[in-house]
């Protein structure tokens, strides 16, 4: 217990460390790092960090303050016109495309789920991405961030 109340913070403050030393030679975004870091110490592979409850409460804040950031980064007059219409339509066409996948492999209701699953986006993940690599305020990044808000 007290070994994941002090190697979380650590590696939390390891993954900016090593997206500085790694970015001298091509651009990584953090939460690779982050990621990376993660499993690596995680249950699956060294299993220096357990799951315990302090930490999924903490997990469960980290996730909602990700969503709440990416929520404030969003443009939301990229929206009008054709970005957000585009946006809709392929999100539909995601969607329908999923589900058709979902129903080869089960009933309609695990279809919607799969269909659901495949055409959802991890947007908090995206918009961090995408501005530090300074992209959100362009026309990609604009379409990326509606595509991924609808």
């Amino acid at each position: 217990m007290a070994a994941n109340l002090l190697i979380v913070p650590l590696l939390a403050a390891l993954a900016p460390l090593l997206t500085r030393v790694i970015g001298r030679w091509f651009a990584v975004p953090i939460v690779v790092f982050e990621l990376i870091l993660g499993i690596l110490v995680g249950p699956s592979v060294l299993a220096w960090v357990e799951p315990i409850e302090f930490l999924a409460t903490l997990a469960q804040f980290g996730l909602a303050m990700l969503f709440f950031v990416a929520g404030s980064e969003l443009d939301f007059a990229a929206f009008r016109g054709r970005t957000g219409r585009n946006a809709a339509v392929g999100w539909l066409l995601s969607l329908g495309i999923g589900i058709l996948i979902g129903l080869l492999v089960g009933p309609l209701g695990a279809a919607i789920i799969i269909g659901i699953a495949l055409s959802s986006t991890a947007l908090g993940t995206i918009l961090p991405i995408l501005r530090d690599a300074g992209e959100l305020k362009t026309p990609f990044g604009k379409a990326v961030a509606a595509v991924g808000a609808v």
